[in-house]
Order: structure tokens, then C-alpha cells, then sequence
């Protein structure tokens, strides 16, 4: 009996993300969701300053947190994780950054946090998300996981000469490291407690949960049509 309802649970969790996303495409999700709090804080409007934001697990909340330590007067629309948040920013003229990380890597970690082993859910949404925001990947700075975790400043330079904006960079980015992982605990312990599985930095408890993840993820017959998403965005990123 608890195993038929794992699974029903599992496939609940699935079909809700899955629709989140589908939803999350256009100007609807603002009318069902966005202006709910504290989602309406993370929401794209006019007044927003920048928006940072990403197909889940793909260094969201070290980017957030990174940039809003040099720059907290600025309104930062967020973690909503769907794409008419970016596409909102290009209506409204707003410098954008859209966060990137491979497929296998991101699904993998997302299906962790979600509890679920269900890759050609999470692939196909990972292909949506990412498909829906190509008319507008000439208005947006795709910043790789990889140049985010490693250079925010390399970001942060990069969105200052495509948009012509002065947002501040870190003045010592290695101190400056240890500040931003403890903020992310501090953000993480909030939200989650102590769940490692949904932790917002590494943490090597979950490993061999991700492992599995990733096995799965390398079985998808949609994995193909995801990495070369991945390389189409990738080969302009900062």
C-alpha cells in the first residue's frame, strides 16, 4: 500500500510541476500564481530591476544571492523558475539574465529535489522552458552554472555592457564566497530545514541519489533533443 502511494504521490508532484511550466509560458501564470505571496515579491514588473532567473537547479539562488550582496537596493524578480518571467524582461525593457546548465546535471539535480525518478518529465520540461525563451535569446545575457559558481563578476560585467547599466560587482569575490554560501544555508534552513535533498549547495549526502538520477536521465530518448538545446543557447553564453 505505501509503495502504490510513493508512486501516486510521486506522480502527483510530477503532473503539478509539469503544468506549473506549461502555464508558467505565458501571462496566465501571473493571473493563478504571481500574485500570491510571496511569489508577487519574485514576480517580473515594470518596476523590477533585473531578473535572474532559470530552469530550476541551475545556480538560481547562488546568482540572487550573489549579485543582491553588491547591489540590495535593486528589485530582482526570481526563482519562479518559468519562462514568461524573462520574456516579461524583454517586454518591459529590463536586463535579464537567463541561467544555464547542461541537461544531465540539472534534471538530474532537480529530480533529487523533487523526490522523483521520472527523467522524461523533467527532460521534456527542461526542453520546454528553454524552447520557449529562443525568439528571445538575443534580449536576454545567458550566463552559464559554470561562469556564475566560478566569476559572478564575469556575469555581472557582461549584463553591465549589453544593457548599459552599472550594477556593482564583488569587490573580493574569494571573502566574499564564504558570505554567500552562508546566506544560502541561512535561505535553505527557512525553506527546507534540514532536507538535504532540496540543500542549495553542495552537499555530498545526496550523491548517490543523484547518481541514480543521472542514470536515469542518460536513459531518455529526450536527452538528445536537450543537449542540443543546452549547445544552442551555451555557444553565446558568458
Amino acid at each position: 500500500m505505501a509503495g502504490w502511494t510513493d508512486a501516486l504521490r510521486e506522480r502527483l508532484k510530477d503532473g503539478l510541476y509539469s503544468l506549473q511550466n506549461r502555464v508558467g509560458r505565458h501571462d496566465y501564470y501571473y493571473l493563478l500564481f504571481a500574485r500570491r505571496f510571496p511569489f508577487n515579491r519574485m514576480g517580473v514588473s515594470p518596476e523590477t530591476g533585473i531578473v535572474i532567473e532559470g530552469f530550476p537547479r541551475s545556480a538560481n539562488s547562488y546568482a540572487v544571492v550573489a549579485f543582491k550582496l553588491v547591489n540590495p537596493d535593486v528589485p530582482i524578480g526570481h526563482h519562479l523558475h518559468v519562462p514568461i518571467q524573462l520574456i516579461r524582461a524583454v517586454r518591459f525593457h529590463i536586463p535579464a539574465i537567463l541561467v544555464l546548465r547542461a541537461p544531465e546535471e540539472a534534471v538530474a539535480s532537480f529530480m533529487v529535489f523533487q523526490g522523483s525518478y521520472n527523467a522524461d518529465v523533467y527532460i521534456r520540461e527542461y526542453i520546454r522552458f528553454h524552447t520557449s525563451l529562443l525568439p528571445y535569446k538575443d534580449h536576454i545575457l545567458v550566463a552559464s552554472f559554470e561562469t556564475i559558481t566560478g566569476d559572478m563578476n564575469t556575469v555581472i560585467d557582461a549584463l553591465n555592457q549589453r544593457f548599459g547599466t552599472r550594477f556593482k560587482i564583488l569587490d573580493d569575490p574569494e571573502k566574499q564566497e564564504e558570505t554567500i554560501f552562508h546566506k544560502l544555508q541561512e535561505v535553505n534552513a527557512r525553506f527546507f530545514g534540514k532536507a538535504a535533498h532540496k540543500s542549495m549547495y553542495p552537499d555530498a549526502s545526496r550523491n548517490a541519489q543523484k547518481a541514480l538520477a543521472q542514470r536515469k536521465v542518460l536513459q531518455s530518448p529526450f536527452l538528445v533533443e536537450a543537449r542540443n538545446l543546452y549547445s544552442l543557447l551555451n555557444k553565446d553564453a558568458v
